[in-house]
């Protein structure tokens, strides 16, 4: 009996040591993605001196099922990149598409806008080498993107989301952390979606797009999730006249019951004296 006892609790230990050791394989991109699908954006935050710092902006589309990363980065070795599908389940499809690197070497390069100017410009990816690789602890999915030395430049690539208007996703390693709703569209009505948490700034570019803006070193300590529900810029003009129209339309209703209820009550007080003169009638009689 003992005996059993202990194979049954070692059997446990080794379920409970598995799932919380790290799944890892590694990411294989067959071919260099397309640079002309992104845009490399040189962002320079006014709070600090325009001074160029890693900054992940996440570009949401009208098809809202994928999100396009872009991730600016000065002398950084190594990116961790959380799919948005960790915080629903996973997935079981490709994790990371379209990847696209235009980086050199940090110690070979000024992290200076001339330089990412310059990035941005090459119709080629660059020619160093890096290791995409995916791990599963505790069913955290997590892809590790390491170059063999720092680099300075631009990271690109994109990621499958929900497709339901609403993107949440774990708080990016960058000090600025930036998300650019598709046009046309908004966020910030209360009725119907808002940011959380409340971002620093929320500014509109030269496309008419509104853009939020989150400074990592201002966010609190458990502020690791960011999540974003927006709506269509006409959502909440369409719904007050819904509105309006639903209100016009009970109105119409109650105005027809009262003038109803008017004609019954006249046609019942004529039916009242009548009853009445038949009643003196017969007495009369």
């Amino acid at each position: 009996m003992r005996t059993k006892i202990v194979f049954m609790f070692l059997a446990l230990l080794v379920v409970l040591v598995s799932g919380c050791m790290e799944q890892k394989k590694e990411i294989v991109i067959d071919k260099p993605g397309n640079i002309s699908n992104y845009e490399f954006e040189i962002f320079q935050n006014e709070s600090s001196n325009q001074t160029l710092a890693n900054t992940t902006t996440y570009y949401l589309l009208q098809n809202d099922t994928k999100v396009q990363v872009v991730n600016m980065v000065v002398n950084t070795s190594k990116l961790e990149i959380y799919p948005p599908d960790i915080l629903d389940g996973g997935s079981e499809k490709s994790p990371i598409q379209n990847f696209v690197q235009l980086v050199n070497p940090a110690n070979e390069t000024t992290a200076n806008p001339q330089t990412f100017e310059e990035l941005s410009s090459k119709n080629g990816t660059s020619a160093i080498n890096c290791t995409l690789t995916q791990e599963v602890t505790q069913g955290m999915k997590v892809i590790n993107l390491e170059f063999k030395e720092p680099v300075t430049g631009f990271v690109a690539y994109t990621l499958e989301t929900s497709g339901d208007q609403s993107f949440a996703f774990v708080k990016p390693d960058s000090e600025f952390i930036r998300v650019v709703l598709p046009e046309g569209y908004v966020t910030g009505n209360r009725v119907f979606g808002i940011a959380r948490p409340e971002p620093s700034s929320v500014t509109y570019d030269e496309k008419g797009r509104q853009t939020l803006l989150w400074i990592s070193s201002k966010m609190g300590d458990r502020e690791e999730t960011i999540q974003v529900k927006y709506y269509t810029q006409s959502a909440p003009l369409l719904f007050s006249t819904a509105i309006i129209a639903l209100l016009f339309g009970v109105g119409l209703v109650l105005l027809h019951y009262a003038r109803s209820k008017k004609k019954l009550e006249a046609v019942r007080g004529i039916l009242d004296l009548e009853k009445e003169y038949e009643r003196k009638q017969r007495k009369r009689k």
